[in-house]
């Protein structure tokens, strides 16, 4: 928004003031579209917003503007507290710019947003409106018009010089509209999260946070819901609801419906056609029908999905020879489903229910034997398992974890981001751990398939406990982890007996064009510094980490502006411009000069999973004493 040009056209404004409301402390369900321009504001409590169909979940002071004749909704299941301000303005040209201006920006019809740094003062000016509009006399209501040019400024204000925020789109709730949008179609969770402008470790936590699911089983529920519409019609085959719902072929919906339902789908075609009128989905589902999906039914009927059937058998990829591999030999659906089950679920093992950490309910063996992962070796290895199959090139930049595993013992099941599914078929699983939703379809005809998301744990210990649980191996983790807390113990009283009190840390990273700020819980060491070991970013780190969210774990920073991360200590990684020349804008730093930079070996600190970590943090106890100590004896001789 062009900032300067709101606050000159509603310099010249004429404006009315028509109402002011307050709701303090209410739970409220509203659904109108206004009549005049307004201000909502939301002082206190928690509300979904949707404005001219854009979603806001506000949990803290907003402040939102809305042209008239738009649409309002507002959802508050529990308390909130708000000011509604509704207003007519015009505004006053004498020349053709301002005229100009007006048409191009439209000031009181445009809808935008600010979170307020200083909330408080644009609260007091609130309150004053109201109790003066309240009073109803003629003098204060002259006085409430004059405020409401202060309260505009204000949050113009903030806006121009950064201070205030855009409220952000509630990404869960858009995300939940695009699913329901899309019922009917192939659906990527990278797409959706490339489409938000946000990583699928980020949605996946939103969104289940939110809705107490990951979008693909919500997507799942939806689909089984509207599978079931479809089958008590009794108009439809079940390989066109299965190619209609975006499953790649008849065999797996007709496993993913038994799952969901405990029936196969035919025989709950026969139970429930009986009384097809009794299955009416009600609001308890929390699933709505819109027009697209049931303009989707009716195109059966006209043939018209045959086009849409070509194009997803043109997607299937190998998961469905696969299947169909395993499949040969079946006669009908119930077959089919057992014949699956005998492949993946031999009766020898003992199973369980768990919810992974995308939200999907999935059937695992009590206690895997047969692992292979994707992603996370260390967190496997700390529990004394050593998988069958990994991607081993990821060993390359964890040389800690070697230690933990003999030469040969993990087959490496992928080469340049790409996994083998026939070398994990040759592997036998009977467990796959992915970070990955996008391939869980893939991996679970083969083996049950969970994922795991590191952010979906809030520490190292707890990350442990997680992956202890799913491979059932509870007493290993325990054991982990109360060796992992007393060897940390011992490197913190290591570094606590040198590093002076409040001493900061930052960690570069050396790019070929460019450095980067390690985040405080990820790759590069920073987790093991920051998380597990507890100490003290510098003080603009630390507003990085405040402000922005961090990019692959790291903050891409230029190096003309190195200078102002300088700490107590300074570690440095030289990924990719070893045989480089630094810019002189780090030569030239003092701590470079004097050699006080301590240069960490990027195959040893590149992992952050808990195994590396430990190593990792007692490592760099050593280092840093090690450093601390030099430094001692320096100034000691210089002293002399």
């Amino acid at each position: 928004m062009n900032y300067d040009a709101y606050m000159l056209l509603w310099q010249n404004a004429y404006v009315q003031m028509k109402h002011i409301n307050y709701v303090n402390k209410s739970k409220v369900q509203i659904s109108k579209i206004v009549t005049n321009s307004s201000f909502i504001i939301i002082t206190a409590g928690e509300a979904q917003i949707i404005i001219d169909e854009q979603p806001y979940y506000v949990q803290r002071f907003s402040i939102f503007h809305i042209g008239k004749s738009q649409s309002l909704q507002i959802n508050a299941q529990h308390s909130v507290s708000y000011f509604l301000i509704r207003y007519e303005g015009d505004v006053i040209y004498k020349d053709a710019f301002m005229q100009h201006l007006q048409m191009q920006y439209q000031p009181f019809q445009i809808n935008f947003s600010c979170v307020p740094a200083n909330p408080i003062a644009i609260h007091n000016i609130l309150q004053d409106m109201y109790s003066k509009w309240m009073s109803g006399s003629i003098q204060d209501h002259f006085s409430v018009k004059a405020s409401l040019y202060e309260f505009v400024y204000r949050v113009f204000q903030e806006l121009a010089d950064g201070q205030g925020n855009p409220h952000e789109m509630d990404k869960a709730e858009v995300a939940r509209l695009y699913i329901h949008q899309r019922l009917h179609q192939p659906l990527s969770i990278q797409t959706l999260a490339d489409t938000l402008h946000i990583s699928t470790r980020h949605l996946l936590r939103i969104f289940k946070a939110r809705y107490g699911v990951g979008p693909q089983i919500y997507l799942q529920q939806l689909r089984i819901e509207q599978a079931k519409q479809y089958l008590v019609e009794n108009q439809f085959g079940i390989k066109e609801i299965a190619i209609s719902l975006g499953y790649e072929d008849e065999y797996y919906f007709s496993r993913a419906f038994k799952k969901a339902t405990n029936m196969a789908p035919s025989n709950f075609r026969l139970k429930y056609t009986s009384y097809m009128s009794e299955m009416a989905i009600t609001n308890e589902n929390h699933f709505q029908y819109n027009e697209n999906q049931l303009a989707q039914a009716n195109r059966f009927e006209n043939g018209e999905n045959e086009i849409m059937m070509q194009k997803v058998i043109q997607h299937i990829r190998l998961p469905f020879f696969l299947s169909l591999f395993v499949l040969l030999t079946a006669c009908n659906e119930e077959s089919v489903s057992s014949k699956v089950e005998e492949q993946t679920t031999p009766d020898t093992i003992e199973t369980r229910m768990v919810t992974d950490d995308s939200g999907r309910e999935v059937e695992i063996p009590v206690r895997a034997k047969r692992v292979i992962t994707d992603w996370y070796l260390g967190q496997i290895l700390a529990l004394d398992v050593v998988p069958v199959g990994g991607v081993t090139a990821n060993l390359d930049y964890a040389t800690f974890l070697k230690q933990h595993y003999k030469d040969g013992e993990i087959t490496n099941i992928g080469t340049d981001g790409k996994v083998s599914l026939e070398k994990i078929l040759e592997l036998k699983p009977d467990l796959i751990i992915t970070w990955n939703p996008e391939d869980v379809g893939k991996y679970e005809k083969i083996a049950p398939t969970i994922v795991f998301a590191e952010d979906a744990h809030s520490s190292a210990i707890e990350e442990i406990k997680a992956m202890g649980s799913y491979l059932g191996r509870q007493k290993e983790a325990e054991t982990f982890v109360n060796e992992f807390e007393d060897r940390i113990a011992t490197a913190k009283e290591k570094i606590n007996d040198v590093v002076p009190d409040g001493a900061t840390f930052t960690i570069y990273e050396m790019f070929e064009k460019n450095a980067t700020i390690v985040g405080n819980s990820s790759v590069s060491g920073g987790r093991a510094i920051y998380q597990i070991l507890g100490l003290k970013p510098q003080e603009k780190v630390q507003e990085l980490y405040d402000a922005k969210e961090a990019s692959g774990g790291r903050y891409e920073i230029s190096y003309e502006v190195v200078s102002d991360f300088v700490a107590d200590y300074n570690f440095m990684i030289n990924f990719f411009n070893k045989d480089g020349k630094l810019p002189g804008t780090w030569t030239n730093l003092d701590v470079v000069k004097n050699n006080q930079i301590i240069e960490l070996p990027s195959e040893y600190y590149f992992a952050s999973d808990p195994l590396s970590g430990l190593h990792q943090a007692e490592e760099l106890a050593d280092k840093i004493v090690e450093f601390t100590k030099t430094q001692q004896k320096y100034i000691s001789r210089y002293e002399d």
